[in-house]
């Protein structure tokens, strides 16, 4: 991805005991100590928290498009531009999961809270058995990802209570499309939502470099 300005990289560990927020609108429940990285670029800015161990691995990303330095929550103006987007995340982490050894399975789309949502399940490079699962969440402007991915083994309760705690502000309404629609805007935003590639894989990076040792 091009033009992509490091401004910081950090690691702190964090006892989760309750939802981790990923902004007002978004929350989701780690079981153990999360770390976090955030990285800026000219149109987009990107957090993730992530809790890996030797069994199996989470992660949650938010990615929101940036225009001057600001914020950019402009919004689709109907269904199929919102689908758009979708495709062109889905289309993204496809590329970052296959650098991970994981396959699309097949890929759904679902309803998150009312909300147009897509889910993900990958498979392995030579088995059709489940080794992974995504969650992608586009409201307000903002990219949601969740995955939860094998590393030495792989649970079906631990994904599903990991998804199951995803948690949505119900208290304003939370909008996926509008109008006017500008077609500057959607491009920022498709920008934003690519980001999470290279932020996905520093964190396949950094979990490789783990397992190593």
């Amino acid at each position: 991805m091009n033009k992509i300005l490091i401004l910081c990289a950090y690691l702190f560990p964090t006892l989760i005991f309750s939802q981790t927020k990923l902004d007002e609108n978004v929350s989701v429940s780690f079981s153990g100590k999360t770390e976090t990285y955030e990285h800026k670029e000219k149109n987009a800015i990107a957090k993730a928290y992530f809790f890996n161990s030797k069994e199996d691995s989470y992660v949650a990303m938010r990615v929101g498009a940036l225009s001057n330095g600001v914020p950019d929550r402009k919004l689709p103006k109907d269904i199929a531009e919102l689908k758009n987007i979708y495709q062109q995340v889905i289309a993204e982490q496809l590329k970052s999961m296959a650098k991970k050894g994981l396959f699309l399975k097949d890929s759904t789309q679902i309803s998150v809270d009312k909300h147009i949502a897509y889910k993900l399940r990958f498979k392995g490079k030579d088995s059709e058995q489940e080794v992974g699962e995504s969650l992608i969440l586009y409201i307000e402007g903002i990219t949601y990802v969740f995955i939860y991915s094998k590393v030495g083994s792989y649970s079906i309760d631990k994904k599903e209570k990991f998804f199951k705690s995803i948690r949505i502000n119900t208290s304003s309404e939370l909008q996926q499309i509008s109008k006017p629609f500008s077609y500057s805007s959607a491009l920022l935003k498709i920008v934003g939502s690519i980001l999470f590639l290279f932020l996905l894989s520093r964190l396949i990076k950094l979990e490789k470099n783990r397992n190593k040792n």
